[in-house]
C-alpha cells in the first residue's frame, strides 16, 4: 500500500496538469485512478484511489497564495531593448561594471546578470552601438534586438513561495507568450522577450496584478 501511494504521489508531482486539476478538484477520482493505473501498471485500484485522495490533504494547491502575491505586486514594462552576452571574464567584468556606472549614472537602462558561461546585458538602444565597440567580436557571444523587459515586483513575501516564477512563466505560455529570458533577484521577477509579445504580456499581467 505505501509503495503505491509513493509512486502516485511521484507521478502527479511530476505531472504539473494532473496535480493542479486534481487540487483544484476539479477532476473526476475514479477516472484518473484508471489512467494511473495503466501509467504505472498497477491492477490495485483501491489503492490507487486512496493515494490520489490523500494527495491533495499532503500538497495543498498554492494557488491562491499566487493569486494574493500577484494582486499586491505591480510591473514594469521596457520597450527597445537588446541583449548582449560576453565572454564570462575578470577583464570583460571590469568592463561591463563600468558600463554599468556610465550608463546607470546618465539615466539609461542596464541589467547585468552574470551566468557560468558568459556575463548578459540586458541595455536600451540608445546605449547598446557604443557598448558592443568596447569588446571584440570574439568576446561577443550573441547579440539580439528588438526585445522587451517585463518587470513584476512583487512583496517580499514570494521568496519563500515556492513555484512562483514558475507559475507566472505557465500563465505566460498558456496566453502565447514566448520569454527569451528570466531572472528572479530579491522581490523582482524579469522577463526578456520579443517585443510583438509584449503588448500581449502586459495585458495579461495587468489583469493580475496592480498594474
Amino acid at each position: 500500500m505505501e509503495r503505491i501511494s509513493k509512486r502516485v504521489s511521484e507521478y502527479l508531482s511530476s505531472n504539473p496538469c494532473a496535480m493542479e486539476s486534481l487540487q483544484s478538484g476539479i477532476v473526476n477520482y475514479s477516472s484518473l485512478a484508471r489512467y494511473l493505473m495503466k501509467q504505472l501498471k498497477t491492477q490495485n485500484f483501491n489503492a490507487v484511489l486512496a493515494a490520489i485522495k490523500r494527495y491533495p490533504e499532503r500538497n495543498p494547491s498554492l494557488e491562491s497564495a499566487y493569486r494574493s502575491a500577484l494582486i499586491e505586486s505591480r510591473i514594469e514594462a521596457f520597450y527597445s531593448m537588446t541583449n548582449l552576452t560576453v565572454r564570462n571574464s575578470v577583464d570583460n567584468f571590469v568592463k561591463v561594471s563600468r558600463i554599468y556606472a556610465d550608463i546607470f549614472g546618465s539615466g539609461g537602462k542596464i541589467r547585468v546578470v552574470q551566468g557560468s558561461q558568459g556575463i548578459v546585458m540586458v541595455i536600451d538602444k540608445k546605449n547598446t552601438p557604443e557598448v558592443r565597440k568596447k569588446f571584440s567580436s570574439d568576446e561577443i557571444l550573441s547579440f539580439r534586438d528588438n526585445l522587451a523587459e517585463l518587470v513584476v515586483i512583487s512583496p517580499l513575501i514570494i521568496e519563500k513561495l515556492r513555484g512562483y516564477v514558475a507559475y507566472i512563466s505557465t500563465i505566460l505560455a498558456i496566453n502565447g507568450i514566448n520569454v527569451y529570458q528570466v531572472a528572479s533577484f530579491y522581490n523582482d521577477v524579469t522577463y526578456i522577450m520579443d517585443e510583438e509579445y509584449m503588448d500581449s504580456a502586459v495585458r495579461v499581467m495587468t489583469k493580475l496584478t496592480s498594474g
